[in-house]
């Protein structure tokens, strides 16, 4: 979680929940990983089968067939990994909160931006503030630590129209 300000940009700030986890996306990554290492395994027993062809012809298939499926199979196993947690970035200079997940090779993809005046909602108890999009979907809630950092926040949302 970051929160940048033209003056101030420390300040204890943790991200207490992104959203909801739903499982059928879980089941698909498991799923997608068994298929990829069932492939690597049918690239080996290619060549380890008893009773094996050693025909040229044949050969060139197995090749074929044992290298698309090597490639196949890794992508399947890497590309089935958990994506990273998103991270929230409030911007009190441009006045808006946005969603972000880190990427690969460092380049963060920009999955919701929002400024402060198009909130539909923003709630506030305590050192948590919870912001909810134009739409009226929950983004997140924060926890600040410090209350100089929470007066920036608040005096940024209440300058935008937002009632905290």
């Amino acid at each position: 979680m970051t929160v940048t300000s033209d003056f101030m940009t420390s300040g204890q700030i943790r991200l207490s929940t992104g959203g909801t986890v739903s499982g059928t996306r879980s089941i698909l990554r498991l799923m997608q990983r068994l298929v990829g290492v069932l492939l690597l395994m049918a690239s080996s027993g290619l060549w380890l089968a008893p009773g094996a062809n050693w025909n040229n012809e044949v050969m060139l298939m197995k090749m074929a067939l044992s290298a698309i499926s090597l490639l196949v199979g890794v992508w399947l196993i890497l590309s089935g990994q958990k994506p990273a947690a998103p991270e929230i970035q409030i911007d009190t200079v441009r006045r808006e909160v946005r969603l972000v997940r880190p990427g690969p090779l460092g380049a963060d993809l920009l999955l919701q931006k929002c400024r402060f005046s198009d909130l539909s909602k923003v709630k506030r108890e305590d050192r948590v503030l919870m912001f909810w999009d134009e739409k009226g979907d929950f983004i997140a809630d924060v926890y600040i630590g410090h209350q100089s950092v929470m007066d920036v926040l608040i005096s940024g949302l209440l300058d935008s129209g937002q009632a905290v």
